[in-house]
């Protein structure tokens, strides 16, 4: 009897354990998983510039919109930020293609896609963007695979940073 409890309480906490475990795991790398970084092989401008080009030469793609944000955070009560920009773009198959149904209109917040391109203190560029495989798992079934596509022109379109999503 007393065997049969020990084992009992030792599955209770190794399950338990287990349980808090993934749980600190995953708080951890969420951010990590989330979002992508990607050093840039070129100068701030020239990576805008090739970034720019690169989306509006891909058939169905354009660029909507290249904010400075240094420039807007500097003019709006902010402090200069460095050399950053974001470049806003969008696929409209595609995004016809995720909005058309009710249940995924709410998806539109995360529309258009975009990438962030900013010089850290040490003078390198870097890109980052979501991570659209985590992004595609997250909400699973057709919306899995419209982001699943998209991610695979992205990653062609970026290949020169060499980005490619992972699940981790």
């Amino acid at each position: 009897m007393k065997t049969k409890i020990v084992i009992i309480v030792s599955l209770l906490f190794g399950f338990l354990g287990g349980i808090i475990f993934t749980g600190i795991a995953i708080s951890i790398s969420s951010g990590e998983m989330m979002v992508k970084e990607f050093k840039s092989p070129y100068d701030f401008d020239k990576t805008v510039d090739v970034m720019v080009n690169r989306i509006n030469g891909e058939k169905g793609w354009h660029v909507t919109e290249v904010i400075d944000q240094n420039k807007e955070v500097s003019n709006n009560g902010g402090f200069p930020i460095g050399k950053f920009k974001i470049i806003k773009y969008c696929n409209g198959a595609y995004s016809a293609e995720m909005l058309k149904a009710d249940d995924r209109k709410k998806l539109g917040n995360m529309m258009p896609k975009s990438f962030a391109v900013y010089e850290k203190s040490d003078g390198h560029v870097f890109v980052s963007t979501m991570n659209g495989a985590v992004m595609g798992k997250l909400f699973g079934g057709e919306t899995e695979r419209i982001i699943e596509q998209v991610s695979l022109e992205v990653e062609n379109m970026m290949r020169f940073i060499n980005l490619k999503y992972t699940l981790f």
